[in-house]
């Protein structure tokens, strides 16, 4: 037997009153809302009856908490763990193992989970198991005038005749099987023909993300992807010197080899300022079996190991060989880190990140940046000689194939909000690969202010882009 909100459509009202019931009995600040009234409505049709012109514009109301799904989204993907099902079905979230990441709101289809500004943690629904374990109702049922709104204990097998777990414009219940049945308004079969949209959005509208929204995101992800690619492209380049006049593989790269580092530790600290509660990072590998964000952070901090260690044997001289299977090894791990990134992203609920697009634009990113930057500290370091230059013309190749690159990416089925900053990103994609032909063109003394120009542009080009990729996420509920 499990817990079960059980809604009647047909008849309720949209006073709100389970709205404002739940909102005082659990002391919840302003924007926060776990149980919210949606009023659906739709335009309709003008009909010609005998003469007569008439309109089928219909609405209705939807009560809707948490629906303490049999498999919830919210437990899968939170990296600690804070997530538990009681033996009665009621998904439980502890908030003293909580960072407020917001990962859980975006991939809760019913944006369930939300961001408490006051305690930094995501909130949610409990079904006032308080209330419940003393033989009570939740406040929301208890202040239904109407009666619509009740708890039942469902058996997970149970046909609830005239009850379906899926009314326009909510989300197909699919494989999560959520605890919540609605009879639907008659009004329902009406808005199947049309387009049902939530009228009232802006008052239901909650914040699913953490203190200070995406901001961190965009420098954490850029930055730790350009660390990996700068990492791999050097490691690429020393190989080439190695093979052709038997130079040490991070001989001409030291300084890039250490610039991987500051980068990658820049990036972490950054990342912290996304979360509520940073005090609860170190709990970010709990869930290392489900939750794609609990394997991201534990291939960027292996990476961020053997960085370290590639690092110590360079210092120490040791042989090409041995420093060559560490570079492999740390490659892997930074290669594994990008990918867990961009599985973190592909979400069902974001149709906009949810493509391959994602994966093949992160990848992209890691080594236009990362390779541009090894081409920066090339030239910088060597301003006046001809030493590197055929390291700054497989730069200037590299990069113009990356960008190339971009420049699909950019122009694949943009979303509104990528169309913001879409030409101007075009633009930029198209002076980064001016630039980059021109450093296999340019004699020495002329590729250090290009290779910085053209760095600039990619780094400006993916910050508009990465910026573009947040803001397309469309979350109705």
């Amino acid at each position: 037997m499990a817990a079960t909100f059980v809604f009647d459509s047909s008849y309720c009202t949209g006073c709100k009153a389970c709205q404002a019931a739940c909102k005082d009995r659990n002391q919840l600040p302003v924007g926060v809302l776990w149980r919210r009234v949606y009023e659906i409505s739709g335009a309709g049709n003008w009909v010609n009856e005998a003469g007569t012109w008439s309109t089928d514009v219909y609405a209705y109301n939807i009560s809707m908490a948490c629906n303490h799904c049999e498999h919830p989204k919210c437990a899968g993907v939170c990296p600690t763990g804070a997530y538990s099902i009681r033996g009665d079905g009621i998904v439980v979230l502890d908030t003293q193992r909580c960072t407020g990441c917001g990962y859980c709101g975006w991939a809760c289809p019913y944006g369930a989970p939300q961001f408490d500004d006051l305690t930094g943690t995501m909130t949610k629904c409990n079904f006032c198991v308080e209330d419940l374990d003393a033989g009570q109702t939740p406040a929301c049922v208890a202040a239904c005038p109407m009666r619509v709104l009740d708890k039942v204990d469902w058996k997970g097998q149970e046909v609830m005749p005239g009850y379906t777990q899926q009314v326009p414009p909510l989300p197909e219940a699919e494989a999560r099987n959520p605890r919540f049945f609605i009879k639907p308004h008659p009004a329902v079969e009406q808005s199947k023909q049309g387009e049902a949209h939530i009228a009232n959005q802006e008052e239901i509208q909650t914040r699913l993300v953490g203190r200070f929204e995406e901001g961190p995101l965009v420098a954490f992800t850029l930055l730790a992807q350009m660390a990996v690619g700068a990492f791999i492209i050097a490691g690429l380049l020393g190989l080439f010197n190695w093979i052709s006049s038997g130079a040490d593989l991070f001989e001409n790269s030291t300084m890039s080899l250490y610039s991987v580092g500051a980068v990658l530790l820049i990036s972490l600290l950054i990342s912290f300022s996304h979360l509520g509660r940073p005090g609860n990072a170190w709990r970010v590998l709990a869930n290392l079996r489900k939750s794609w964000l609990s394997r991201e952070i534990l291939f960027t901090s292996l990476f961020g190991v053997f960085w370290a260690m590639t690092t110590f044997l360079k210092v120490i001289h040791t042989s090409g060989f041995v420093i060559l299977l560490s570079w492999v090894g740390t490659s892997l791990s930074g290669l594994a880190a990008i990918w867990s990134m961009a599985q973190v992203y592909r979400l069902k609920t974001v149709p906009a990140w949810e493509p391959r697009q994602t994966t093949s634009a992160f990848f992209t990113a890691s080594f236009l940046l990362g390779s541009l930057w090894v081409g920066m500290l090339y030239s910088l370091l060597n301003p006046e000689t001809g030493d590197l230059i055929n390291e700054v013309k497989l730069i200037g190749i590299t990069g113009a194939m990356i960008f190339i690159l971009a420049l699909v990416h950019s122009r694949s089925k943009p979303s509104q909000a990528v169309k913001r900053f879409n030409k101007v990103r075009q633009g930029l994609i198209a002076a980064g690969i001016i630039g980059s032909i021109l450093l296999i063109w340019l004699p020495a003394q002329f590729t250090t202010w290009t290779v910085l120009a053209v760095f600039l542009t990619a780094t400006m080009e993916e910050v508009l882009g990465r910026i573009s990729f947040y803001e397309s996420r469309i979350q109705e509920f």
